[in-house]
């Protein structure tokens, strides 16, 4: 069995390598690859990635906006289980891949973490809220972050990858496809920049957090570019 550890980036130089220290660090006890489908960086992250180049087996292929960047790293991918990464994520305790292997080989096919943050209390309880959400919707539709998410090969492209057309929350509906009986979230945190709080504002920040959960049901409201990645 192997691991195949996908990353969609853009002028990640203030954090990939701290994403990549956490990968090196980590006691997983399978074979594994990391795949970066980079957007055309044009800062120092592709000379950052290129030290990693002799400690870790980093495969550098042409990415995009982050389900197109996700779906081509999946496209070459040779593991079993995908783990998708955010750049811009990193994680200290280096049993956390580990521990979402395991609960794959277990039976499950999705697996996500709990999410948390060291930028302000604030933006830790939005993170806290979110996790609530993530762990009740076994209860109806899976969702995880598409920050930290695992999940089997052959289960990802049943569903076909991710929605393209869609400009944001691409994750919850992949994840929401998958058999709830099937999907377990591992209670390891994983820790993300506030950028998103800070760009947009905090306050609408959760209005646009609201708005999502208004409009779960309605596909077409999420391919609408509202400048998320941009």
């Amino acid at each position: 069995m192997e691991l195949s550890i996908i990353i969609p980036c853009k002028n990640e130089e203030r954090y990939i390598g701290k994403l990549l220290d956490s990968i090196l660090v980590q006691d997983m006890t399978i074979e594994y690859e990391i795949i970066i489908a980079d957007a055309n960086s044009s800062d120092k992250t592709l000379l950052l990635i290129d030290k990693y180049r002799d400690v870790l087996p980093i495969k550098l292929i042409e990415g995009g906006l982050p389900s197109f960047g996700r779906n081509n790293g999946a496209r070459v991918a040779s593991g079993d289980i995908f783990l998708f990464l955010d750049a811009d994520c990193y994680f200290d305790d280096k049993f956390i891949i580990f521990e979402c292997i395991k609960s794959i080989i277990g039976g499950n096919d999705l697996v996500g973490v709990l999410l948390d943050s060291r930028s302000s209390l604030r933006v830790k309880l939005a993170y806290y809220i979110t996790n609530l959400i993530v762990m009740c919707s076994k209860l109806d539709k899976p969702f995880v972050v598409g920050g930290f998410f695992m999940i089997k090969k052959d289960v990802f492209w049943s569903i076909g990858g991710f929605d393209v057309e869609l400009m944001h929350c691409e994750d919850y509906f992949l994840s929401s496809e998958v058999n709830p009986n099937k999907f377990y979230v591992v209670k390891k945190s994983v820790y993300f920049d506030d950028r998103r709080f800070k760009k947009f504002g905090f306050a609408n920040f959760i209005i646009y957090f609201i708005k999502n959960l208004l409009n779960k049901n309605n596909k077409e409201y999420f391919k609408k570019d509202i400048g998320y990645w941009s």
